[in-house]
This record gives C-alpha cells, structure tokens and sequence, in this order.
C-alpha cells in the first residue's frame, strides 16, 4: 500500500502558523487509509525492542529475544533504579524499533510498512513538505524510529540537541518529528508530550496523543514525555525521528545543487 499524504492539507497556512510558534501539531497528516495500515502493522506487525537509560542517560537496549528472556525480578530492578535517578536526571523507557538500523543490516523487507515509512519519510514529497512547512531548505532526510509507550513508561525533561549519532557527526538535528497513530487516549493516562520555557518552569503547554497526527517542532526545546498511567487502557504508537540537515547530501531530486 502507497503511503500518502492528506491531500487537503493547506500548506501556506500551516507554515505561518509553525513560524509563529516553532512547533506545530498538524490533524489529519496522511490520508485516512495511510494512517490505517501504519497502525495497524504497528498494532499487529512489529517486533518491539525496549530501550532504557543508564546512570549517564545513554541508552541500554534489549532486543527482542533479550526482552523476552528478562526476568520479571530483573524487570522490577531496572524499574527501581530508573526511578530513582529520575528523581533528579534524564532519564526514559519505552519500547521501539530501530528502523534504519533493521535497513542497513537488509533485515528489513521492502513490503514492510516501517521499510515503507522510513522511504516515504525521506522522499522528495515528504522532505520538501517539510521545507515549506518550516522555511528550511538545507533539510535532507529524516531517522524514523516506531516507538511504544506503554504504562510505566516515560522520557524525562531534555531538548534533543546534545544527543546527536555519533557515526554522523555532519548531521544536525533541526526539527523533531513525532507522527501518532493512537485512538481514544483519556487524558487521565498521561502520555503527553509536555513543553516548557525553562527547566523550572511553573507551567506547560501539552499535548496528548493522538492519530492520524503530526507535531513538529524547532531543536532545541524543552519537553518530555509523561509517565504513563500503570491504569492505561492501551499504548501509545507512534512514528518519531528528527528532520536533519548535512552538507555532505544534497537532494538534486529537490533542486539542490
């Protein structure tokens, strides 16, 4: 199936609103069928790692076969320890799939949706969507990861921009990209992603989960994601990644020369 995006969407305006306020949540991002099929082979298709942060904030992986053979002992260890340097750092759980790692090592196949979004993410289509959106012509690719945050899990207080790959030193992360793909999320679970103006902040403007949606916005900015409700009566999928820029690439599909 092509993926797609929604047709009616009205450029010109989105981008006046994103250059006032350098974030943006766009309803409606893909054609209601697009979004269908991408929750639906994250729901159904998708061979979650989990990722957690040790004492520094790096992370530590499991992969599936590793997640599998967690103990539930170890399990609560991990989860007593997280707390409690989350009590005063940065620190995160949640499940995910590395996508462009799964391409790189060919262990991915073409018809895969997440093979198909990390394309369709990094397509002139999508990319020059995003120049205009953001008034950005030196954006060239995107690095889609699927993520799952299910009850327990979090990412704490941080502003995306000292974490870039260390393989790829020429990429800067310019704007962060979260596509959601969750229905009926109650605003008693949690989950939100929560911006702030500083890191004593005494307010913040949120944002819940949703489907079907884009936010996007400028690095760096101050934002987490809450803890989600041990009562949470599902999870919260969603496509995230950060649109890069890298003087080593230059997209002659959009005219760069």
């Amino acid at each position: 199936m092509n993926i797609e995006l929604n047709p009616k969407l009205d450029l010109e305006t989105l981008s006046a609103e994103f250059h006032e306020k350098e974030k943006l949540r766009i309803e409606n991002i893909f054609t209601l069928e697009s979004a269908e099929y991408i929750l639906d082979y994250l729901k159904n298709g998708t061979s979650w790692h989990l990722v957690h942060s040790d004492e520094e904030g790096f992370p530590v992986r499991y992969g599936t076969n590793k997640l599998e053979r967690l103990s539930e002992q170890d399990h609560q260890t991990m989860i007593k320890q997280l707390h409690q340097r989350a009590t005063s750092g940065y620190q995160y759980i949640y499940k995910y799939f590395p996508i462009i790692d799964a391409i790189k090592a060919a262990a991915l196949p073409e018809s895969s949706m997440l093979f198909q979004i990390a394309s369709f993410v990094n397509s002139a289509e999508f990319i020059g969507f995003a120049r205009a959106l953001t008034g950005t012509d030196s954006l060239v690719k995107v690095d889609p990861q699927a993520t799952l945050y299910e009850p327990g899990h979090f990412l704490t207080m941080h502003d995306d921009s000292n974490y870039q790959r260390t393989g790829d030193a020429n990429s800067t992360r310019r704007f962060a990209v979260v596509f959601g793909f969750t229905k009926n999320w109650s605003p008693n679970w949690g989950g939100q992603t929560s911006f702030f103006q500083s890191r004593h902040a005494t307010h913040s403007e949120s944002w819940y989960p949703g489907f079907n949606t884009l936010t996007i916005f400028k690095v760096p900015v101050l934002h987490c994601v809450n803890y989600v409700a041990p009562f949470a009566g599902k999870g919260r999928y969603s496509i995230t990644g950060w649109l890069r820029d890298d003087p080593k690439i230059k997209r002659e599909d959009l005219g760069d020369t």
